[in-house]
């Protein structure tokens, strides 16, 4: 027997900005995951309030963010200015690495 689809109705008159669809096309691409509603405003507010750990500079303005996704217990990077999401970057195991060794510093 088949699970009848769950819609949460938060959906309901819900849309994804025009430019926060490159973020989201990469989302699903790179780590096959959508996000649900709410959790795009929660990736934004822990950016810009330091909840997010910055794993690496790119550049004076942009850096890698580290993020969990609590619902699918997924982690995720965010190239991002501190104020708006970019998109996100490709998963690597250099990024892994370096956010290991930065929670050995912190204890």
């Amino acid at each position: 027997m088949s699970k009848k689809p769950y819609f949460n109705p938060r959906w309901l008159g819900a849309s994804i900005p025009e430019q926060h669809w490159h973020f989201h096309r990469q989302l699903l691409l790179r780590y096959g995951i959508v996000l649900g509603p709410g959790e795009f405003s929660d990736i934004v507010h822990d950016i810009r309030t330091g909840y997010a750990k910055v794993i690496e500079k790119r550049s004076k303005n942009t850096a890698i963010y580290s993020l969990r996704i609590d619902r699918l217990g997924e982690r995720i990077f965010v190239l991002s200015d501190g104020k708006r999401i970019i998109t996100a970057w490709p998963p690597e195991k250099r990024l892994n690495e370096k956010r290991r060794l930065m929670g050995k510093w912190e204890d």
